[in-house]
This record gives C-alpha cells, structure tokens and sequence, in this order.
C-alpha cells in the first residue's frame, strides 16, 4: 500500500474516504476521474455540448474529411449512435455532410467554420478546468503525470498511444 501523503489534511477527507481506501491507486484514480468527467461535461453543457460532440470535432479538427463509420470508431461510440451525433452538431452548423473526398461509395463529415471556432472556444475553457483540476501539482509534476497516465492508457485502449 503507497503511504498516506501527510500534506492533506484531515479536513480533505470526507467521512467516506478513510486512510486505508485513498491508500488504493484505483480509488483514487476513479474519484479524481470522475471529478474530471463532472467538470468537463459541466463545462461542455454550458456550451450545448456532450461528451462525444467535442470528440467528434476535435478528431475533426485533425482530418480533411471522416466517414461517420471512422469517426465512431476513434471516439468509441456505436456507429448506430454516430448518426445521432453528427445531426445534432450539423442543425448547429458546427459540422458539414459530403463528398467524401477519397472515397465516393461514403459520405464525409467536416468540420465547419462555427465548430472550429467552438472548438477553439471550449479548448480554452478545458485548459483552464486542467490547470484548476491539477493546480496542486508543479510543472514537472503535471509532466510526470501526463508521462504515466500515457503509459498506462494501453492497458485500457487496447494499443500503444503516441504524443505526436
């Protein structure tokens, strides 16, 4: 078990979090996550926005063109879902349906000029909410941090992941 970290307080625990529980990684990783999810979706809401909408359009903001098929797959969402999705970010002019541009049998999903300019929008409400969430950490801390967490997330998306 990792020792307790002296620096918090008791005050920092609730009655529901003793000792020998934020003592666990998995714990406190699932806690410190879901505080993150909360955060984000909030954040994400004030803008009419759900999780998978930014997915969308940040994989989007990297790409030509996606088939709705490929754009499931990256943001793990059911193709039969994808749809739904891409409708509801074309009613607000935030994605364009067409062509698409290597392969003529589908249909291409492109970022409009209104979704980057959200995206640009909401990337800097989601650095400020990261900088708020690890704000008791340094610099070098955050890099460490987001050096294991890269190293770990293969064990849950199934492959190596590169920073490019």
């Amino acid at each position: 078990m990792v020792a307790y970290d002296r620096r918090m307080s008791r005050r920092d625990l609730s009655p529901e979090e003793p000792r020998d529980l934020v003592s666990s990684t998995g714990f406190l990783l699932a806690r410190i996550g879901s505080e993150s999810r909360r955060r984000w979706t909030q954040a994400l809401a004030a803008l009419g926005l759900r999780p998978s909408h930014y997915g969308v359009l940040i994989v989007l903001a990297g790409v030509e063109s996606a088939s709705q098929k490929r754009l499931g797959e990256v943001i793990g969402v059911d193709p039969r879902n994808v749809v739904g999705i891409i409708d509801v970010l074309e009613d607000r002019g935030l994605v364009e349906r067409g062509p698409h541009p290597t392969d003529r049998r589908r249909h291409g999903v492109r970022l409009a000029p209104a979704g980057r300019e959200t995206l640009q929008q909401f990337q800097q409400t989601g650095i400020a909410l990261e900088r708020e969430l690890l704000s008791a950490l340094d610099e070098s801390e955050r890099a460490v941090l987001q050096g294991l967490l890269l190293r770990l997330l293969p064990a849950v998306a199934g492959k190596p992941y590169e920073m490019e």
